[in-house]
C-alpha cells in the first residue's frame, strides 16, 4: 500500500473543530488560523507515523503536541477518530524523560526519531520543508497551502487553480487570468481594476463599486437599490425618482423626509405620524 492511500484515512480526519479551540483566545491558545492549519497538517502526519511505526517511541514536536492535547480534550470526538483511523484508543503519554529512573537522553533521542521517520515517509525533516503542506511525498515548497499535491507552491499557493501560476490565479476565481485581473473578483474575464470587490463584471470598479448598478457610477448607486439615480437622490432611500433631502430613511417615497423621515406613515407629517 503505498503511503498516499495509508495518509488518506488521516487526511479525512475533520480536524476544523480542534482548530476553533486552539484559535480561541479565552479558551484556547489564540493561534492564528494560519498556525492551527500548519500544525493540523503535521498532526495528520503525526499520527500516520504512530501507525505506521507503533513502536518508534518518536516524540512529536510542540506544537504538533499541543494539538494532540486539544484533540484528546474532546473525548467523545478523539475516541471516535481513533476507532476511524488506528482500531484503537491511541494514548497519550506525557512524561518521557521525566520522574526517577528516566534516561536523560530518552526525551532527545525520541525527538530526533521524529524527523528520521519524517525524512524517511515524506522525504522531508519535520520542521522546515514539511510545514504547512498536507501531502506526505510532496515538499513543502511543491504543495505548502495548495490543494495541487502535484504542483509546484508558486503554481498554486493560495490558489484553485492547480495548473497556474500563483501569479495568476492567487486569491482568484479566474485560473486562466492574472491576479491582478481578477483579485478578489467574481469576474474572471475582467482586470481588477474594473471588477475588485463588484458584482458588474463589465464595469470599472469606479463604477460599479459596492453597488448593484453594473451600468452606473459609484457616485450615482453606491450603497443604492437605484441604478438610474444618483446617490445624492436615492443614497439610503427606497424611492428611486426622489431626491435623498425627501426620502432618505423614508418608506414614503411621495413625501417630503421633514413629513415621514423615520415613519412608517407615508401620508402623513412627521408630528402627526
Amino acid at each position: 500500500m503505498s503511503t498516499n492511500t495509508e495518509f488518506s484515512v488521516f487526511e479525512a480526519l475533520d480536524l476544523a473543530p480542534i482548530k476553533m479551540k486552539l484559535m480561541h483566545v479565552e479558551s484556547g491558545e489564540g493561534w492564528s488560523e494560519q498556525r492551527a492549519d500548519a500544525a493540523a497538517a503535521e498532526y495528520r502526519r503525526f499520527l500516520f507515523l504512530m501507525k505506521k511505526y507503533p513502536e518508534a517511541g518518536a516524540s512529536p514536536t510542540v506544537e504538533v503536541d499541543t494539538f494532540w492535547h486539544y484533540h484528546i480534550l474532546d473525548t467523545m470526538k478523539y475516541a471516535r477518530d481513533c476507532e476511524a483511523t488506528f482500531g484503537f484508543f491511541l494514548h497519550h503519554y506525557p512524561y518521557v524523560g521525566m520522574g526517577a529512573g528516566a534516561n536523560d537522553g530518552e526525551r532527545q533521542r525520541a525527538g530526533d526519531r521524529m524527523p528520521a521517520l519524517y525524512e524517511a515517509e515524506f522525504g522531508v525533516v519535520v520542521k522546515g520543508d514539511a510545514a504547512f503542506c498536507a501531502y506526505p511525498s510532496k515538499q513543502a515548497a511543491e504543495a505548502a497551502f495548495c490543494a495541487a499535491p502535484s504542483k509546484q507552491a508558486s503554481d498554486t499557493a493560495f490558489c484553485a487553480a492547480p495548473s497556474k501560476q500563483a501569479s495568476d490565479a492567487a486569491f482568484c476565481a479566474a485560473p486562466g487570468k492574472q491576479a491582478s485581473a481578477t483579485a478578489f473578483c467574481a469576474a474572471p474575464g475582467k482586470q481588477a481594476s474594473d471588477t475588485a470587490f463588484c458584482a458588474a463584471p463589465g464595469k470599472q470598479a469606479s463604477d460599479t463599486a459596492f453597488c448593484a448598478a453594473p451600468g452606473k457610477q459609484a457616485s450615482a448607486t453606491a450603497f443604492c437599490a437605484a441604478p438610474g439615480k444618483q446617490a445624492s437622490d436615492i443614497a439610503f432611500c427606497a424611492s428611486p425618482g426622489k431626491q435623498a433631502s425627501a426620502t432618505a430613511f423614508c418608506a414614503a417615497p411621495g413625501k417630503l423626509a421633514s413629513d415621514t423621515a423615520f415613519c412608517a406613515a407615508p401620508g402623513k407629517s412627521l408630528q402627526a405620524a
